[in-house]
């Protein structure tokens, strides 16, 4: 007779493009976490559209001074993961962002693969008909590719 054996998950992987979704399934990977002592590292992978080119230049009001499209969306991640990575903190959860550019299901399998992930927690934006088949559905695609189990969580619809 096999017995059951309770889940206990080490490293929990948090896709995380800084929508109400995402932030709602970071809640429920924060308290995944605290339940299995595990710790979370969230993602954010930025798709840059090929007609940019690789020496797309901008000019961030903020600085002034000309930065490639690459390295400012990059920086502005870092920015905004260290912010959600410090709200954990006060949860007394440990979180450490990580930021790659490319396909979002490659780098978020990639992802699972190099850092040993056990789980992966995700946001869903609940797309149904044609936005659905417009945009396609990255946690669909997740689900279907990845080698470890993917919780999906869709935030409740505003009231």
């Amino acid at each position: 007779m096999m017995q059951a054996r309770a889940m206990g998950w080490k490293t929990i992987l948090v896709p995380h493009d800084f929508s109400a979704s995402a932030n709602h399934a970071a809640a429920i990977a924060r308290d995944e976490s605290k339940l299995h002592g595990a710790k979370l590292v969230l993602l954010h992978v930025i798709e840059l559209p090929y007609q940019l080119g690789p020496d797309a230049v901008i000019v961030p009001p903020e600085t002034g001074a000309p930065i490639s499209v690459r390295q400012y969306a990059v920086q502005s991640a870092e920015a905004h993961l260290e912010d959600i990575a410090a709200r954990l903190a006060k949860d007394g959860v440990t979180a450490t962002g990580v930021v790659k550019v490319g396909n979002a299901i490659d780098e978020i399998n990639r992802t699972v693969d190099e850092l040993h992930v056990d789980l992966v927690v995700m946001g869903t934006h609940g797309r149904t008909g044609l936005r659905h088949l417009m945009v396609g559905s990255v946690a669909e695609r997740v689900v279907r590719s990845s080698r470890v189990p993917v919780l999906t969580i869709r935030h409740p619809d505003p009231a």
